[in-house]
Formats: structure tokens, sequence, C-alpha cells
């Protein structure tokens, strides 16, 4: 148990049965720890109190100097407070958004009489409407480029009054068509707010909608004879349903869907947002997340619904769970029971799509990451692509045996990741389970003692397994793997003959060809393995060829040998060493010198 400092334990007895939340502090007064709770009473005694309790409570409770806390007057105001103040302080063992500043909306007016339409990183509660955040900035702005020829509205930041025309001239986009000029009276208040309307109705993707105005405004207008100003109606509606084709109708049901994506790779995580308004994909927001390295998946999940939902106006009609995060009945309650895990159907199909793309984003940052460090990415890729993985083989391990006229047979795993051997995580292994040659068996020996060695230390587990050897090493090695828990680890061997790659379940081999920087990479990695191999079947040999020489010297036990070697490092030097240098080592008598001596020196 964790003795609580001074300014911790005079607020222990005084702590309310109320929900709100808490704030631990370091020993500088630095916010390291935001969270919610039902009850602060009880929450804040459970980090002081003896258990066990997980890897990160365990290193925050280390650090934990004083605290405050704010009672709240329900749950749900505690939902929304936590993700203000992580916002707010940034603390160092809460899961937050990376780079969460950098995500801009955008923002429309609607507290001016003639409202604008401009990217803002901040919101501001002045009447104004936000949409977004959005992730990918350029395509935002791509799409407010070509949003100025779709809705006439101004980007000045003049004040303009509504029923008085105090300005002269209006700028240019005018002229091109940009902006309807309210400044100089062109358009009126209420036909400018039906313009501001469509925009809304845009931006919520609402495109039907925003079609059929243009269509009975283009309609009325032709009707008139204004074809000129038909003429440019009909255009807009044209660029709205080139935009409209750019999204993947997937869903019959036309209401608004937030489909969450979730994927975690050793300490990379990253969600991601799915926006479906009337059946269509009209948004994906991308948001990798931080200080995950000791927490779970379902805690960055919570964390995540957490830190979005609480920036955001309004809601859509349903939100789809890849699975059930922490706190799961009271998240629910806070977004208004609005959360969903579907298991089958379409709306299953729609999180496996959302959890590709989380998948893609981080195969992309791992990508752009292995670029920067070396070109080593382009073999990887290239065998990724060649032998159709869904993940980069970033970690191989290749396994080859060696063995003299069938007996005395040993193997060697040795490790590769991004290219580049990993020795200390080599292995070589005598193999003691079969008494003839069988390289078979031996290989199978070989991958189930790695397995185990990855049980010892799960940063070993590799992407990709290669075998030395063809369809037959293949076969009794991928039966190991597919009985064990590592089954989700690909496996491949490589036949020397043709350099042919057989993959399981496939009878036709892959030839890569010889100018393939996939090919030099997993050949490079292979004769790694067999000189790794070879190198320990001659030590093996070697130290057994000593050992029997000094065994046919007269009154020289396991004891002596191990003295000797440790002292003069070989054969050889002792051969050499005379009587005093024998006589000088510790444990080493006259008697046993002078038979050392002896039995080296012998007359012929």
């Amino acid at each position: 148990m964790q003795a609580p400092t001074p300014q911790i334990a005079e607020k222990l007895p005084y702590l309310p049965d109320k929900p709100g939340v808490y704030l631990w502090k370091n020993a500088d007064n630095e916010v390291i720890y935001v969270g919610k709770a039902l009850s602060l009473k009880h929450r804040v005694k459970s980090y002081l109190s003896s258990g066990a309790k997980d890897p990160k409570t365990e290193q925050l409770v280390k650090h934990i100097a004083a605290l405050d806390y704010i009672i709240t007057a329900s749950e749900n105001e505690a939902f929304l407070l936590e993700a203000n103040m992580i916002k707010r302080f940034q603390p160092k063992y809460n899961v937050m958004l990376k780079d969460d500043k950098r995500y801009p909306y955008v923002k429309i007016t609607l507290n001016e009489a003639f409202p604008r339409v401009f990217v803002s990183r901040d919101l501001v509660k002045d009447g104004s409407r936000y949409f977004g955040p959005y992730t990918d900035v350029r395509s935002l702005r791509r799409t407010l480029r070509s949003f100025e020829w779709l809705f006439p509205i101004r980007d000045c930041k003049r004040n303009i009054p509504i029923g008085a025309v105090v300005f002269k001239k209006a700028c240019i986009n005018y002229q091109l068509g940009k902006c309807s000029a309210p400044c100089i009276g062109k358009i009126s208040q209420g036909q400018y707010m039906q313009i501001v309307d469509k925009v809304i109705r845009f931006f919520e993707g609402k495109y039907e909608a925003v079609l059929d105005d243009y269509r009975q405004e283009m309609n009325a207008l032709s009707e008139e004879l204004r074809y000129e100003e038909a003429a440019r109606i009909r255009d807009r509606i044209l660029a709205i349903q080139k935009i409209q084709k750019r999204q993947s109708v997937v869903y019959a049901d036309h209401r608004d869907i937030d489909i969450i994506g979730f994927y975690q790779e050793e300490n990379d995580a990253i969600c991601l947002v799915l926006r479906m308004q009337e059946g269509a994909i009209v948004n994906q927001e991308n948001y990798p997340m931080k200080n995950i390295a000791l927490e779970s998946r379902e805690s960055i999940l919570t964390s995540f619904l957490k830190l979005y939902y609480a920036q955001k106006e309004e809601l859509p009609q349903e939100i789809l769970l890849p699975f059930e995060p922490l706190e799961y009945e009271a998240l629910s309650q806070w977004l208004k029971g609005l959360l969903s895990l579907p298991q089958r159907g379409d709306k299953a199909k729609l999180l496996a799509m959302a959890k590709r793309n989380a998948f893609s984003l981080i195969e992309e940052k791992k990508l752009a990451h292995m670029r920067k460090a070396n070109r080593t990415i382009f073999p990887i890729q290239e065998l990724k692509e060649t032998l159709g993985f869904d993940k980069l083989p970033r970690k191989i391990v290749c396994m080859d045996i060696s063995t003299i006229q069938g007996t005395d047979t040993v193997s060697s795993a040795v490790y590769f990741e991004n290219g580049k051997a990993k020795k200390k995580y080599y292995r070589h292994f005598i193999i003691r389970d079969i008494q003839t040659q069988n390289d078979f068996a031996a290989l199978q020996e070989t991958l189930t003692r790695f397995l185990t060695e990855i049980d010892k230390d799960p940063d070993m587990k590799p992407d990709l397994f290669i075998i030395d050897g063809g369809k037959g090493q293949l076969s009794a090695t991928n039966e190991v793997l597919c009985n064990s828990a590592y089954a989700d680890v690909r496996i491949v061997s490589l036949a020397k003959r043709a350099e042919e790659i057989f993959l399981p379940g496939n009878s036709e081999s892959v030839i890569l060809a010889r100018s393939s920087s996939a090919l030099r990479l997993i050949t490079r990695i292979r004769d790694e393995a067999h000189r790794f191999a070879i190198s320990f079947h001659r030590s093996r040999r070697r130290k057994r060829t000593l050992k029997s020489e000094l065994e046919e010297i007269p009154g020289i036990g396991e004891n002596t040998k191990f003295i000797l070697l440790k002292e003069l490092g070989s054969v050889e030097s002792i051969k050499d060493a005379n009587i005093d240098t024998l006589t000088n080592i510790k444990g080493i008598g006259e008697k046993t010198a002078l038979s050392i001596y002896n039995y080296f020196h012998k007359e012929n």
C-alpha cells in the first residue's frame, strides 16, 4: 500500500460520496492523471489501498503527491468534465488524442446577419455552427475551394447590417460568381439564409435535399426564361452530383451513423470514425492515440469515445462499436443509448471496413517510418505484395538444420527486423528427441522450442517464419504452427534449388525474379540461418574433439579438464605448457601436472 502524502491524507476523510472528477498531481504540482468517478470517496481510496493493480496504476501511484477534485451533479456531467480536463492538462498517464490541436473545423457564423463559412481550429460557443473536426486537412481545403462555386457565400469580414446598404462596391468575388454580394444589397437576408441552409445540409451529407432545392430553382428560372441563371444552377447540380458519386452508398438505412474503427499494434493505436449520412460515407476522421503503452484496447476505446464525443455539438443517430469498451453502461447512458455492438449483417460489414482502414493507416505510418530510417522497406513491401500478406513482414525468423552423416543434428533460428539482423533473438538448438536423421521432425522440434521462447518474451513474435526447404518441410512446420497459440503468424518455405517460395495450401510455388529485392532479402536471411547452424555444429564438434583428447590422459577427471581449459583456453596451449606452468594452476598438483606433461611429450 502506498502511504499517502500529508496533502492527500488531509483530504481523504472528507471525500464526498458523490460523482465527480479527480486530478492526481506529482511533487511539482503537475496534473498527471484525470479520472471520473461515480463516487469520489471510493474511487480515490482504491488507488491507495493494498491489492493487485494494473501496471499503469502501479506506475501512477508511485508519482502521486497531491489531489484535487470537482463534484458534479451526475455521472454524465463527470464524463464531459473529465474529457475537457484531459484536453486542458494533457496528463502523462491519460490516453489522449495525438496532435489533437491540429484538427480544424468548418465554421458557419450563424451569429452574423450574413453568415460566413471558413476553417477554424477553435471551438467557440458564440452561436456559430461547427462541422468536424477534419483530420484530412488537404481534402477539406480542396472541398472548400469547389464549394465556393456551389454556394455564393461571402468570405469577407465586412459588418453587413440587415436592410441597409452601407457599401458602394462589391469585391471581385461577386464578379466571379463566388459571392452573392449582400454588402451592396444584391440579395436579401432571407434569400441569403436559404443558401446558408443549403450549406448546412451539404455538410450534413444531405445532398438529395440540396439537389431538390436547386432543381426547383432551376425549373422556376427556366419557366421565367432566365436561361443564363438556370444554367448556373444546372452547373451547381452537376458539381454536387459529382461530389456525391465519390461517396460509397453501402447501407440502405438513411440515418446518420458513426462507425468506429480500431486497430492497435505494439505502441501504435488508431481510432477511426467513418461518418455515414443518408446511407453514404461522407467523411473519414483518423485519430492516432498516445500514452497507450500500458493500456488495454478496451480502455483506449473508452478514452477515445469520451474525448471525441465531448466536443461534438450534435450526435449521430447510432454509434457502431467494434467491441465493448470499459464503462459500457455509463458510456451508453451518457451518449443517450446510441451505442451498438453488431455481430453480423450489414452493420458488422461496416465495422470490418472501418477496421481495415484503421489497419491501413497503421501500416502507412510504419512504412513512412521505415522509409525514413532505411531503404530495407522496399524489399519488405515487395515481399508483402508478392505473397499476398495483409501486413508487412517486418519481423522475420528463418530456421535451418545442420547434421553430419545423419548424426549430431543441430538447428538455428535467426531473427531479422526491418531487414536487419537482431542477434539477441538468435537461437540455436541441439536436437534431442530424434535418434535418426529426420529433417521434418528436426524442424518441428526447432519451431516448437522457438515458440516456447516467444512465450517467455512476446516481443520475439515474428510476422513471418521462413523454413529452409520445400513442400515437405513447410507442411511439417505448418502443422506445429497451426496447433499453437501463434497460428496467425505467416509461414513459408524457401527451396534452395530454384529459390522457390512455397505457401501453405498452394500447390504452385512462387518464383521471384533474380533481380527482385525481396528475393535478395530472404536469401540473405536464409544464408545467415545456414551459417549460424554450421557455426554451432562446428563449435560442438571442436569441443567434443578436444574433450575426447583430454579424456585419454590417465587420472584426469571432468573437474580437472574444466580447470585446464578455463586457465589455458585450448588443448594446444595445454600441450605447450611446461611443468611449472601446470603446477601454478590452482587445483593442479605436481603428480597431475607431470602426468599431463608426460602424455603430450612422450617419445614416439
